[in-house]
């Protein structure tokens, strides 16, 4: 970590974060491309999400290649998450909207379908929140949800975020209009969770 000529915190690169059952690191778009073509493909995966919809391994080639060109404009840090013991990324957690003048970001997640249940996307998520708190100096995280991805909301709630309000009409996603679910977590409030090196 070292801080630029404004005074931001923030890494020379991508870090590497372990949890008990996880190793969070970085993206590699050609590397991870045909994993995550699982994910990405899945219309219950992408149904709450903004994540692009993709049917080649070339579409999720290009959406990958966003994230190590958004974290050297410092605007974003975004982490594959591998299960330890596993070669291939299964999702990705990061902060993304990472404003440094008012020390907040944005939390966001993902996971492929057949890894849900098991508790990970909290484990994941948790260790991105404690490196945001303690490392980079955050002072709130926020996240949105989706009217009715109740998963994503507990996965929230079980990180100690509070919902804050309903934004109307928030997000235009395929086609239409969304509400927004506005979930936050001050660095005051914040458990001590996750884990980050």
């Amino acid at each position: 970590m070292h801080n630029d000529d404004d005074g931001v915190p923030w890494p020379r690169e991508v870090p590497k974060l372990t949890t008990a059952r996880l190793l969070l690191r970085a993206v590699h778009p050609a590397r991870d491309a045909a994993g995550m073509l699982q994910l990405l493909s899945d219309p219950e995966v992408t149904r709450h999400s903004n994540a692009p919809v993709c049917t080649t391994v070339a579409e999720v080639r290009a959406a990958l290649e966003q994230f190590p060109r958004r974290f050297a404009a410092k605007e974003m840090i975004r982490w594959a998450i591998q299960p330890l013991g596993h070669d291939e990324a299964i999702g990705t957690v990061g902060l993304v909207r990472v404003n440094h003048e008012h020390r907040r970001g944005g939390l966001g997640y993902d996971l492929a379908r057949r890894w849900w249940g098991q508790g990970l996307a909290t484990e994941a998520a948790g260790a991105v929140v404690a490196y945001g708190f303690a490392v980079m100096e955050l002072h709130r995280i926020e996240a949105g949800v989706l009217p009715g991805n109740d998963a994503s909301a507990r996965v929230l709630q079980k990180l100690g975020f509070r919902k804050e309000a309903t934004l109307r009409d928030y997000i235009h996603l395929r086609g239409r209009f969304h509400n927004c679910q506005l979930f936050s977590l001050l660095a005051a409030d914040a458990p001590m969770i996750g884990g980050h090196q």
